[in-house]
């Protein structure tokens, strides 16, 4: 018999979970998180060190305007952003800019000339017009990719013409604006984290680079703690648990087990969690529908993360608080050829965290043992390039260390010594993609997955479902599950408008 019952379980508690959770907790579904405890920070002595960065898209129509504006969290989400003198700059061979209100054209004329630098501008100018045409379909009351074969139909309709003026204006960057558009491929897989970005996705992130990214005061932790006050305000519940069966009767979830033996009842589920994974759960209950969807997307990398810890006074003079470095233009956007520096504020001693995040390449799932070594790999060539961007952070260096690695800190000779703290290391986040991309919507977004597993009452969420649209694309899944599992419910079609859910609250 189940412990206790909910309208909702959700299965993990990433971003597309937790905002799924809330805007359903909001509506008045019974809500429970199930996530998997994995902290957004970890402690090495005085640091809490970061698990990821995390850059918040704050364009209007964006997926992140909506989601805010509907949680009425605006006001909260801008006291947490920081606002620096140079949002961010560009680091790469022959060109290093400075990002922000109305610099861009400068830099250009400074760096490339104006010749050169105006047909940059041509070429961005369109960029930031085709990135609005997303708006329609991320703020449109559909589900996005939609779900149905007419929602489906409403959307495609929109993505086709996307897509194709995407192409075109990629095409043209390629022959016509010198190295511009490798610049901005690497650019895109920096924002995304994701190397194979489709040209509707380049374009979204090009005209994000164009101010410079949000960076949040406490990185994925300022966003979590938004949410979850949100959800449990709203009397949603959040607590860790691993589940080790799904129950099944009548060709929907009915139960869900737990590794320390409670069992639950659902309603309904929203799972942000790998296909294969659900259909492991399910053993022989599998429907067919989601063994399908597991064998439609494939891993083609993992999210890594470099910390270090660094006096102030190894820091380059003026340098944003995010830097994009695209090392190697000529080479997949991936690895050490292109990553980010993020860096903190500075604390009472005067020392700062600085983030690198880049993509480890892989095709498909990585055995533990190659895991080690290919980490370690990518942490060399990283430290390599680093030296290019803050020429005298070794001299400086506090420690260094990754949260997806079994090794002790790196230290440097009297400056201490740190225990690892026992949750450590953690499994690196899979950047997913489509095996067969087929329609425009799935070369707008690096592959889709629907929403619909073939079970009535289970779901997809996650950032597999739109993986190449970065933070953005968690976000829109996250609205989009929470619009089925309401509808599932029965609640009213509207029932994602503003002034709806402000009621509710």
């Amino acid at each position: 018999m189940p412990s206790n019952s909910y309208d909702l379980v959700v299965l993990g508690d990433d971003l597309a979970a937790l905002v799924c959770a809330t805007l359903c907790a909001r509506r008045g579904l019974r809500t429970l998180v199930l996530g998997d405890d994995r902290p957004a920070r970890y402690q090495l002595g005085p640091h809490k060190l970061p698990i990821e960065p995390m850059l918040w898209p704050m364009a209007a129509g964006s997926a992140a305007d909506r989601v805010l504006k509907e949680l009425h969290g605006e006001l909260a989400l801008r006291r947490k952003l920081r606002e620096p003198k140079i949002a961010a700059q560009i680091v790469a061979p022959d060109l290093r800019i400075d990002l922000g209100a109305d610099r861009l054209v400068g830099e250009l004329e400074r760096e490339l000339g104006k010749e050169a630098a105006a047909l940059w501008i041509q070429r961005w100018d369109r960029g930031s017009e085709l990135a609005r045409a997303l708006d329609p379909m991320l703020g449109s009351e559909h589900a996005f990719p939609g779900v149905g074969f007419f929602e489906r139909r409403e959307v495609a309709k929109l993505a086709e013409r996307a897509v194709a003026d995407a192409s075109t204006w990629w095409t043209e960057a390629q022959t016509s604006a010198t190295h511009a558009f490798q610049i901005w491929q690497h650019l895109a897989a920096i924002a995304m984290r994701h190397p194979n970005a489709g040209p509707l996705s380049i374009a979204r992130a090009v005209d994000a680079w164009r101010t410079g990214p949000s960076p949040l005061r406490g990185d994925g932790d300022a966003i979590r703690e938004l949410l979850v006050e949100k959800l449990t305000t709203a009397g949603g519940e959040v607590r860790a648990g691993r589940v080790t069966e799904l129950g099944v009767s009548w060709g929907k979830l009915s139960s869900l087990t737990l590794s320390n033996g409670d069992e639950l009842g659902a309603t309904q589920v929203v799972a942000s969690r790998p296909p294969a994974e659900l259909a492991e759960l399910l053993g022989k209950k599998a429907p067919k529908r989601l063994t399908e969807l597991a064998a439609g997307m494939k891993i083609i990398g993992y999210r890594y993360t470099l910390n270090i810890v660094i006096d102030e006074a190894g820091l380059p003079e003026h340098m944003a608080p995010t830097v994009a470095v695209v090392a190697a233009p000529d080479k997949d956007p991936v690895s050490d050829a292109a990553f980010s520096i993020h860096l903190g504020e500075a604390d009472d001693t005067g020392r700062v965290i600085a983030t690198i995040a880049a993509v480890l390449p892989s095709d498909g799932p990585i055995d533990p043992d190659r895991m080690v070594s290919k980490c370690m790999a990518l942490r060399t060539g990283l430290w390599k390039r680093l030296g290019d961007v803050m020429p005298f952070f070794e001299r400086h260096l506090v420690l260094a260390h990754s949260p997806f690695e079994a090794t002790p800190p790196q230290v440097p000779g009297g400056r201490g010594s740190y225990d690892v703290p026992r949750n450590l290391p953690l499994a690196m986040i899979p950047v997913w993609a489509a095996t067969a991309p087929a329609s425009a919507i799935d070369h707008a977004t690096g592959g889709t997955l629907t929403y619909p597993t073939g079970l009535k009452n289970l779901t997809l969420t996650g950032e597999q479902v739109l993986p190449g649209l970065g933070t953005e694309g968690a976000l829109a899944s996250g609205w989009s599950a929470a619009k089925v599992a309401c509808a599932i419910a029965g609640k009213k079609k509207d029932y994602l408008r503003d002034e709806v859910v402000g009621a509710a609250g």
